[in-house]
């Protein structure tokens, strides 16, 4: 644990420590949010008014050839005319241009070469728009190219071309480093360095999107290039090769489509707040070495008094009430602080004195001397409890003295109505265990009684299902024979139509005999032939009829048999009837026996609850006999201790 000599050292070095470093930090923050903000207003500026200056170069250059575009002459002659020449050296030296000359449709161009095939070309040509190419060599140094088409009635007929040195953005571009660290590029579309300080880094056409592909540790300053080729206007960070550096770019406005960037390293222009930390930190250490001696010169006189006055109380809590109080010459708390202590423990062992006296006199037996003595302040409680305590003792105790013979007197009449109780509990446990067992032989019968009901319940409806299917086959030979019955009608109607027709066939052989014998000896074949239909009509009209009878016999005992069949199913219709409510009943006998065995199961568990009850309470009753003996003695005994007691 920390004393109060070193958490005042420490909460003084701490406040001077945190207070100079947040004065530290906030001014180094302001610094460089002041510088952020000041690069950030100085950049962006710079960059525009370098953007606009190279944008106002390249439109010289675009008008100069856009207006010798428009020209007769351009317009009218061949690339390689002799009157063109004066007029193309003319625009070269009063414009800047290293060389101009005209391209014709076909792509000849007046330095006798034809350019159909490149790629600046066919663009303009395609595009009918003023088109400037990447970065090239004409053998010598670097240049761009710059086309404006020839266009007559919507026509394309050629461009004039004049060639430029691309050193003139390096020279613009040197001119606006900031810092020794700064430098300024300019991208053009495809994010290729087309103007630096340093040559090389021209011709060998940098471009930071390209090697980001391969090298992460670039990806941020391609980020930046890649949004100047999209034209953006903005402010960046990026880290290159260990140097934080501040950035600024702009769009170069015109047919172009280049942008310029100017970037400052952070390390140059922050190298004074740098200085400023160093100077803060310097500070810093010398506040702290100079709060050092003073802290604990305070800290010593104020921990001094109190840790003298922690060990004169670590005393206290020993109970040391007789040790003098540290003195302290100082007129400030921590001298009120020991004289307080003083006088807590004069009081206090006043108090305690006093408590010994009272309590010893109770510890001897002897309550026969009042309190009188009176306590001030939170200890009036102690007062109140010590009077309390020996008035309850010496009222208790007289209870108690009073209490002991009629006590003794009791527990010996409880011995012998425990000795009663723990035998009639004994006997008790006894019955109840004989009338368990034969119960139990009850609830076993009634379970084999209602298996027996269940087996017979299953038996019925098993019959009851036979019958039921006796009932449906009768029934279908019900149906069968009014089947037969209809058939029977159907063939009586097929016999009676067989006797017409053997009817008039008779008559038709009677008719065919009169004509016959009228006929005389020409129709004695035919009286012969009508002779035997005659016949046969009339053995089919003795067939039909006999036919007829044997059907209306078979007939009378289809209908007889049918009579039976519905007497049969009738009567099986009643006997399921009578099957069915005899399984009803057996399964409501089967359901009571079953709620008798479970009422019987009730009644041998609550039996053998009570049993266990009757158990307890015979071995309570033979424990409560042993304890009323022993009370009997123990009051004797306390009646016996209570006389030693000196009461009022």
């Amino acid at each position: 644990m920390k004393s109060i000599k070193s958490k005042i050292q420490i909460s003084m070095l701490s406040v001077m420590l945190i207070g100079s470093v947040l004065i530290g930090v906030i001014t180094a923050l302001l610094n460089a949010s002041g510088i952020d903000d000041m690069m950030a207003k100085t950049l962006g500026p710079a960059t525009q008014m370098a953007a606009d200056a190279v944008e106002w170069r390249m439109n010289n250059y675009w008008t100069a050839l856009q207006e010798a575009a428009a020209s007769d002459i351009f317009r009218e002659s061949e690339p390689d005319d002799p009157e063109l020449i004066p007029i193309r050296d003319e625009i070269a030296l009063r414009n800047g241009f290293l060389y101009t000359g005209k391209m014709d449709a076909s792509g000849f161009s007046s330095t006798g070469y034809s350019y159909a095939e490149e790629d600046y070309f066919q663009q303009c040509k395609e595009n009918m728009e003023p088109y400037i190419s990447d970065i090239m060599s004409d053998g010598q140094q670097l240049i761009f190219l710059l086309e404006v088409p020839i266009i007559n009635d919507g026509r394309f007929e050629g461009v004039v071309y004049g060639g430029i040195d691309a050193d003139f953005l390096s020279d613009i571009v040197v001119n606006l480093s900031m810092g020794n660290d700064g430098v300024a590029y300019i991208l053009d579309n495809k994010g290729n360095v087309i103007g630096h300080r340093e040559r090389s880094v021209v011709e060998n056409s940098s471009n930071m999107i390209e090697a980001a592909k391969t090298d992460p540790s670039v990806m941020d300053i391609a980020a930046v290039n890649q949004q100047m080729i999209q034209g953006e206007t903005g402010f960046g960070t990026y880290n290159f090769y260990g140097d934080n550096k501040l950035v600024g770019f702009a769009p170069i406005d015109g047919y172009q489509e280049w942008s310029i960037a100017i970037e400052t390293s952070q390390h140059e222009f922050k190298s004074t707040l740098d200085r400023s930390i160093m100077l803060t930190i310097i500070v810093v250490v010398l506040v702290v070495i100079a709060t050092f001696p003073v802290a604990v010169l305070v800290g010593k006189s104020i921990s001094g008094p109190i840790r003298a006055c922690v060990i004169r109380l670590e005393k206290l809590a020993e109970g040391d009430l007789h040790t003098s109080t540290p003195v302290v010459k100082s007129r400030d708390e921590t001298a009120e602080l020991t004289k307080a202590l003083d006088a807590t423990l004069y009081r206090l062992n006043d108090v305690v004195q006093d408590v010994s006296y009272h309590l010893g006199k109770m510890g001897q037996g002897d309550f026969r001397e009042n309190i009188t003595r009176t306590y001030w302040g939170d200890f009036i409680e102690i007062e109140k409890s010590i009077k309390a305590i020996h008035g309850s003792l010496n009222d208790t105790l007289r209870q108690i003295s009073q209490s002991a013979g009629t006590v003794a007197d009791n527990a010996s009449q409880m011995s012998n109505g425990a000795q009663s109780l723990s035998q009639g509990a004994a006997e008790q446990a006894s019955a109840i265990h004989e009338l368990s067992s034969t119960v139990t032989d009850i609830a076993q019968n009634a379970k084999q009684t209602a298996a027996a009901a269940a087996e017979a319940g299953m038996f019925v409806n098993q019959a009851g299902a036979q019958l039921s299917t006796s009932v449906d086959y009768v029934k279908e030979l019900n149906a069968a024979m009014e089947k037969i019955s209809t058939s029977s009608s159907k063939i009586g109607k097929i016999i009676n139509t067989i006797e017409d027709i053997a009817f008039q066939t008779n008559i038709l052989a009677l008719n065919a005999s009169v004509e016959a014998a009228r006929a005389g000896s020409a129709g004695k074949g035919f009286a012969v032939v009508s002779n035997e239909v005659r016949s046969l009509a009339s053995k089919s009209d003795e067939a039909a009829k006999a036919t007829k009878e044997l059907i209306e016999s078979s007939i009378a005992t289809v209908m007889e048999g049918s009579q039976v069949v519905s007497k049969v199913t009738e009567s099986l219709d009643k006997t399921n009837s009578i099957a069915e409510n005899v399984t009803t009943k057996m399964n409501v006998m089967v359901k009571a026996i079953e709620n008798q065995t479970s009422a019987i199961s009730q009644v041998t568990d609550g039996i053998n609850q009570i049993s266990s009850v009757v158990e307890n309470t015979s071995s309570t009753s033979q424990e409560s006999a042993a304890t009323s003996q022993e009370l009997s003695k123990q009051s004797l005994l306390m009646n016996t201790l209570v006389h030693k007691f000196k009461l009022k």
